[in-house]
């Protein structure tokens, strides 16, 4: 019994986190705690240490008497969470270009390949493009693991998981990812060929899109899921439909 213990707690902390990433809960939202068991069907002390974290990785603030708020995303916040951002990735860019072996780059781009692969054979399949966003964040995360920082890749790690919750604001840029893969490409091949100054203008560029992005001032297409998983365009560019993940 007291094994089963902490992977309960574990579960109750990935689902919440999950329904965070995915916007069934949504920034700026408050909860009570007991909500949030309802939601997850569990009982109160796993809920509790899993608020507990996400308060401390910045994901949630927790206010007596009103509840749980999920973080929001202001102007500022997004701003100052894409200069850690852009100061973490590029130094790890060009740490990466300079050191990396040519079997290191070309592990790199086989794995975005894949993702291309993925994209092209099933563009419709909302379960595929989930999964290709997850690896396009873990792309971003390689390049600044690869320092073998702990410190740098714990608090690139929380900044990342703020900017993830952010973007769910403007609803997920799941079409987008066919574009992201390849600029990943385009970077990969410049650190192929130890052109490190290229490599970090075309991330830079990367990078800059994706925080226009989430200030909401480069347009970006919504997208609605029908029942069997297709993709197809949200009717009013107004509305922010909520795109749930498949289980």
């Amino acid at each position: 019994m007291a094994s089963s213990t902490p992977m309960m707690r574990t579960d109750v902390y990935d689902q919440l986190k999950e329904r965070l990433f995915t916007g069934k809960l949504r920034t700026g939202q408050f909860v009570s705690q007991r909500e949030l068991t309802s939601l997850l069907g569990a009982t109160l002390n796993p809920v509790r240490e899993a608020i507990r974290k996400l308060e401390i990785e910045g994901l949630i603030n927790v206010y007596p008497q009103r509840g749980i708020q999920i973080i929001e995303g202001g102007p500022k916040a997004i701003n100052d969470a894409y200069e850690y951002r852009v100061l973490l990735e590029l130094n790890a860019l060009r740490h990466f270009t300079a050191t990396a072996s040519d079997g290191a780059i070309d592990e790199l781009m086989a794995k975005v390949g894949r993702s291309i692969r993925a994209l092209e054979q099933s563009p419709n399949d909302v379960d595929v493009r989930w999964k290709v966003l997850d690896d396009d964040y873990q792309f971003h995360k390689d390049l600044v693991d690869f320092q073998q920082n702990e410190i740098l890749s714990k608090h690139y790690s929380l900044n990342a998981a703020r900017l993830r919750l952010f973007r769910m604001n403007i609803g997920q840029p799941l079409l987008r990812l066919d574009t992201a893969a390849r600029e990943h490409l385009g970077i990969l091949e410049a650190c192929r060929t130890r052109d490190a100054e290229t490599a970090v203008d075309l991330l830079a560029k990367h990078i800059e899109i994706s925080r226009e992005h989430t200030l909401g001032v480069r347009p970006m297409a919504r997208f609605v899921e029908h029942q069997k998983g297709s993709m197809s365009e949200a009717p009013s560019p107004a509305r922010k439909p909520g795109i749930s993940r498949k289980r």
